[in-house]
């Protein structure tokens, strides 16, 4: 950690100052605690709204009152174009992601009708009522929206994607979205685990910028992207009368 650091400070030192001054919250990161750098106002704020994106489950988050602002996303998008802080923010490019969610009936008969069509009637040789079926091939846009303002959260894991399905909603089915990357501007969160404490922690009570760490291993979408597949959970029998006049 130390040795990486010094490396991003020789760097730093040969290049002009980005929009978060010559280093990114300084006083945050493990061996940068002396650095004599004020943090900009846009830095205290992308720290103090990525935090509250972490952690909105410990947030009372109301309508058109999004963690992250068009401001702050804005300022990530400027950061990522100009190459600065690249060991804290990193763009997500070349793979495939996915989203877990609990969706209407309503809305995948909008979206991907197929992958209702697909859904097996029952339970067929050793498979479980309860199973995933396999992704059905799906093009649509999917817009980041909703108490998250124009960030969503994505992963690269199909365990931690189908955690977020399973808390039951009424009328509603779990599903798994899936996307490429090249579709959309997608963040690696994984970089922000590394600051903790600092002035942060003096001035507002942040202990640590990413609570959760990198075991969620969120991947965070700016804005839209193109929905590619999308894998439902169980049969037409499990789902029931629910399913009824949508397939």
């Amino acid at each position: 950690m130390a040795t990486r650091l010094l490396r991003e400070y020789i760097k730093e030192l040969l290049k002009e100052e980005g929009i978060l001054g010559k280093y990114a919250w300084p006083t945050a990161a493990k061996g940068l605690e002396l650095i004599d750098e004020p943090d900009t106002e846009i830095e205290r704020k992308l720290y103090q709204q990525l935090h509250r994106h972490f952690s909105a489950s410990s947030y009372m988050i109301k309508k058109g009152d999004s963690p992250l602002d068009a401001e702050s996303v804005a300022a990530i998008k400027q950061i990522i174009a100009s190459g600065d802080y690249p060991t804290t923010f990193t763009r997500v490019e070349g793979t495939q992601v996915m989203r877990g969610m609990r969706v209407s009936y309503k809305w995948l008969k909008r979206n991907a009708p197929q992958a209702l069509e697909q859904l097996p009637d029952d339970v067929t040789g050793n498979r479980s009522a309860y199973d995933w079926n396999e992704p059905v091939p799906a093009s649509f846009t999917y817009k980041s929206k909703g108490k998250y303002g124009q960030v969503s959260s994505w992963t690269n894991d199909f365990k931690v994607a189908r955690s977020f399905t399973t808390q039951y909603q009424k009328n509603t089915l779990p599903v798994i979205l899936y996307a490429d990357t090249s579709s959309g501007f997608f963040l690696n969160s994984w970089g922000f685990s590394n600051y903790k404490g600092g002035i942060y922690k003096d001035e507002f009570g942040i202990k640590k910028l990413n609570p959760q760490g990198r075991g969620e291993r969120e991947i965070m979408l700016l804005g839209d992207c193109q929905v590619v597949a999308v894998q439902i959970n169980g049969t037409k029998e499990t789902h029931g009368a629910g399913i009824a006049g949508y397939i």
